[in-house]
């Protein structure tokens, strides 16, 4: 993949998940992303792709990103004009309408639900009884309708790990490959968005070792099966460093080279953590030629003000949670 960039387009929310800052029971501003000045970068990256021939995926994510009414017709223009298909992270509640799951299958190349474990602990930290059973369901009328049409949509989940599921990862493995999942990655709960839910749950430092320990033989075991599980060793490394409160500074992650962060204010950024330091706004890219020299403006803003982030970098694209 030659960019990607994944683009928050809503901070609402329709659910009321304890690890997460867009929870609709959190007080707080929602905003959501100008459609037109949207759609006006999207034909400047459709035009960067025909002159280029790279590769281009789009991310929606929120919030909810379903509940943001122009995705819809976002991906179908990328996909339609230019040939980029578009990708989701999506709480899977939306699913069970078949109008969006007709535009993932015929305008996305994939689709990612976050689902976190089995159902006791799922439902619990997201406080939705019955969720795991309904993404579950979605999952299967997806996949019916994905093989019906041949589609080339792939199902994926990501998982967030903390100290009540991580032991039964490898057991949840399994069970996602029985539902025909087909690729899974994972995240270690962080302690921005809510800290008071995460001093009670967060990694330990000898589950992250045992799990860093026991990865790769699940990673290998699964792959015969068809389950691809991403995640590489340099990014179990920050998991353990976060276990144990140490800092790891990047001093060069090619900022801007091939991912990209929108939020829903327009400003594209290296990371999720600098939207507000290293910044550039949507409206400030006019030409393909903008998107590739969008690498040297961001580093010129690193030099001339380097973000704490950089300090005690967290963003899980550096640490490859991909491979």
């Amino acid at each position: 993949m030659d960019r990607i960039i994944v683009w928050r387009v809503t901070q609402n929310c329709n659910m009321k998940c304890l690890f997460c800052s867009y929870s609709c029971e959190v007080s707080r501003l929602r905003q959501e992303a100008n459609p037109e000045d949207a759609v006006r970068l999207i034909h400047i990256l459709g035009e960067y792709k025909r002159r280029t021939g790279g590769s281009v995926l789009t991310s929606w994510i929120g919030g909810e990103p379903f509940l943001y009414e122009h995705v819809f017709d976002f991906s179908r223009l990328l996909d339609g004009e230019y040939g980029i298909k578009s990708s989701a992270t999506t709480n899977g509640l939306c699913l069970g309408d078949k109008k969006i799951r007709d535009c993932i299958v015929n305008h996305f190349s994939e689709i990612v639900f976050s689902l976190d474990s089995f159902a006791q602990c799922n439902d619990r930290v997201r406080q939705h009884g019955g969720h795991f059973e309904t993404v579950c369901e979605n999952i299967e009328k997806l996949n019916r309708e994905i093989n019906a049409v041949k589609s080339d949509a792939v199902i994926k989940v990501n998982t967030i790990l903390m100290r009540e599921n991580i032991g039964a990862f490898e057991e949840f493995c399994g069970f996602l490959n029985g539902v025909v999942v087909r690729e899974l990655t994972f995240n270690q709960l962080g302690g921005y968005d809510r800290p008071e839910f995460f001093g009670d749950n967060r990694l330990l430092p000898e589950q992250v070792k045992k799990f860093t320990e026991e990865l790769p033989l699940i990673k290998e075991r699964f792959a015969k099966q068809g389950l691809l599980i991403h995640g590489s060793a340099e990014y179990l490394k920050r998991f353990a460093a976060s276990a144990e409160d140490k800092c790891i500074s990047v001093d060069d992650c090619n900022p801007g080279k091939w991912f990209w962060f929108i939020n829903e204010n327009g400003f594209i950024s290296p990371c999720s953590y600098t939207s507000y330091e290293y910044k550039l706004h949507i409206n400030d890219i006019k030409t393909a030629d903008d998107i590739a020299g969008a690498e040297e403006v961001f580093r010129g803003m690193r030099r001339e003000n380097r973000s704490k982030w950089c300090d005690n970098c967290h963003c899980t694209q550096v640490y490859d949670k991909f491979e």
